[in-house]
């Protein structure tokens, strides 16, 4: 079956990936990135898809959990939320007392950034510290197994007799691949790295003592938050080229099986009904279409809505996290069979995460194609939607050419 040849906005097909935006982390952002790690400290560094700069937040204080809307703090932050959460609207805030971008450092006054710091520790924030690499500090956020190739398959197999037993309709199943580091890596540089090779991809860099360090460059979105309207996307099914394939093959003359297209069906169909639920009207939704994202390709959807009131956004974060794209449906009886063959494994894989009113509104994406850093070691969070016609061994290697999305600035 031949999907829409109509690429959503922001699609990207063909050789325009090879065209590479120059990002740059500053030396001003290295700096408070090095003063974060040695003094244990909340950082988030991130460039936007299509940014040519990073911005960075970073802080004093502690790490909290809050609500994402509806809260009752006006501070910007950066939140990340875990997958397994009892509330979808609450997440960890990374307060953003300072405020890093290529024109240099603002200040949170209580009111808004000002170009002066307003307490010492904004002074030193600023300033920074010198040295050479960067590592991710210590945590004691505990660390997953790697799953071999067998036990995932065995893993697969045991998801599909669920479903063919009538238990869900999709279930989505991850996996860890540990690698080592080499001495005297550098996460910054990682970090840069991975936004040059991946320029429509968000990417990201955060630490805290909570959450560990997670290295990110995620294609998909979960909430986009604005005066200007609501933004979400059903992203789901994945193709890889083969190595023997004529690199100029248009992408969107790909062919999708029959259990793709279910699969980024599922997805779709999750998104409008909790839309729905939530009373948000005036939806518009883009027939699904061919995108690329680093040696991947997806099936996706576009969403639009008008601008809704803080209550009602609180209420659709907490239909839309986890998504069926990396949870499964119906929703509850995925998550409790993910739960049951992989423990809490993820942390915060397949969570989101994103900056919260740092400039325009709150933009939320879904925690993919990351991977946890450890000081000498980076563990490569994977996975993949399960089926009725799902086949173990395929699934399997989707999910080894999903490690190559980090795995190739490593």
């Amino acid at each position: 079956m031949a999907v829409e040849h109509r690429p959503p906005a922001g699609a990207v097909s063909g050789r325009q990936e090879k065209a590479r935006p120059m990002t740059k982390i500053t030396p001003q952002q290295r700096a408070a990135c090095r003063l974060c790690v040695t003094e244990n400290l909340p950082f988030a560094l991130w460039r936007e898809p299509g940014d040519d700069g990073f911005r960075m937040i970073c802080g004093s204080g502690a790490p909290r959990v809050e609500p994402v809307f509806g809260g009752s703090g006006g501070q910007p932050a950066f939140v990340m939320a875990p997958f397994r959460t009892d509330d979808g609207n609450r997440a960890w805030h990374l307060p953003a007392e300072v405020l890093i971008t290529a024109d240099g450092a603002r200040f949170w006054t209580g009111a808004g950034f000002s170009q002066t710091p307003v307490t010492p520790a904004q002074s030193r924030l600023a300033g920074g510290a010198e040295g050479g690499g960067i590592q991710a500090p210590a945590t004691t956020v505990p660390v997953p197994e790697p799953v071999s190739a067998p036990d995932y398959e065995a893993r697969v197999t045991r998801a599909v007799a669920a479903i063919h037993a009538g238990a869900c309709d999709k279930i989505v199943l991850s996996r860890v691949d540990a690698r080592d580091l080499p001495v005297g890596h550098d996460l910054c540089a990682l970090a840069d790295d991975l936004a040059r090779v991946h320029p429509h991809a968000f990417v990201s860099l955060v630490s805290s003592q909570p959450t560990g360090t997670w290295l990110t460059a995620t294609p998909e979105i979960l909430l986009h938050a604005d005066d200007t309207g609501l933004r979400t996307m059903a992203l789901a099914g994945t193709q890889w080229p083969d190595p023997d394939s004529d690199p100029d093959t248009d992408p969107a003359d790909l062919i999708w099986s029959d259990k793709i297209v279910e699969e980024q069906g599922f997805v779709a169909a999750f998104i409008r009904d909790a839309f729905a639920a939530e009373g948000i009207a005036g939806v518009s939704e883009t027939p699904p279409a061919t995108v690329r994202a680093a040696n991947l390709y997806h099936l996706r959807s576009d969403f639009r809505a008008p601008a809704a009131p803080e209550p009602q956004l609180a209420g659709l974060l907490r239909r839309l996290h986890p998504t069926s794209a990396v949870c499964g449906m119906p929703r509850a009886g995925a998550h409790d069979f993910i739960l049951a063959e992989e423990g809490d494994t993820r942390s915060f894989y397949t969570g989101y995460l994103g900056p919260k009113r740092v400039g325009a509104g709150t933009r939320l994406y879904v925690n993919l194609r990351s991977a946890r850093v450890l000081r000498d070691r980076i563990l490569l969070h994977v996975g993949g939607g399960i089926v009725a016609a799902s086949d173990p061994a395929l699934e399997w290697q989707e999910t080894v050419e999903k490690t190559r999305t980090i795995g190739q600035v490593l």
